[in-house]
């Protein structure tokens, strides 16, 4: 089996609907992927991390985990039930839409470059050798990006935990074909009509979803601009 091939016993899923900054705003845009690597936790988890250019030149940057630390691509439920992890399915659906080729054969196209990375001992980006998907560089597709305000993340001990403070930050939500506007999932079924894509802008254009949790010991402070986001 391939390093992140899919499985043949768990199902695709459809689309969530969810619910002068330099943050985008809730909405439907047309991408050009600009950077897209891979790099692992110290945990062990792995991840695919990416840059986007909207048309207006602006970018955004992410994070899917694709793997959690034993190198699972999926997780088990209650029911006993297999899943994506919601990261790989993400990042899988990017790979799908802007080449028609998944995850694990993109990775297996994947080269050594130079990348600028932020580095937390530096406080600054530096040039790291990275697994670089040039296969989906410089690829077209439409992406849903929502707009949140999320409990900041301090750190207590060892650990990142949740604060009552609060900022706004993006989340990628869905990538769809840069021709139809399909979703993996709609083209796999044949279907020549988009149809998700406009009931998630529908639903989620111009809002700023509270995904806000309390806090005991601590008043929540208004949101702020998200900045460099810290991973495990």
């Amino acid at each position: 089996m391939g390093r992140f091939k899919m499985h043949d016993d768990i199902e695709l899923k459809e689309t969530s609907m969810g619910g002068g900054s330099f943050l985008w705003e809730s909405g439907i845009y047309n991408c050009v992927i600009d950077m897209a690597y891979l790099d692992k936790s110290q945990a062990g988890a792995e991840s695919l991390n990416i840059t986007l250019l909207n048309d207006e030149g602006k970018k955004l940057k992410q994070t899917f985990w694709i793997t959690n630390r034993k190198g699972d691509i999926h997780y088990i439920d209650q029911k006993g039930a297999k899943h994506y992890l919601p990261g790989y399915n993400t990042a899988n659906n990017m790979c799908l839409t802007a080449t028609s080729e998944d995850l694990d054969t993109i990775t297996d196209k994947a080269e050594n470059k130079m990348v600028n990375v932020y580095d937390f001992n530096a406080k600054k980006e530096k040039p790291t050798e990275k697994e670089v998907f040039v296969s989906v560089l410089g690829k077209k597709v439409k992406v849903a990006v929502l707009k949140q305000t999320v409990n900041k993340r301090v750190k207590q001990g060892n650990e990142y935990v949740d604060s009552a403070e609060t900022r706004d930050e993006n989340d990628i939500k869905e990538f769809y074909f840069d021709d139809s506007g399909l979703t993996v999932v709609e083209r796999a079924k044949g279907l020549l009509e988009a149809i998700l894509i406009h009931k998630w802008d529908e639903r989620n254009k111009g809002k700023t979803i509270s995904r806000v949790k309390e806090v005991k010991g601590g008043t929540t402070e208004s949101a702020k601009p998200a900045g460099k986001k810290l991973f495990n």
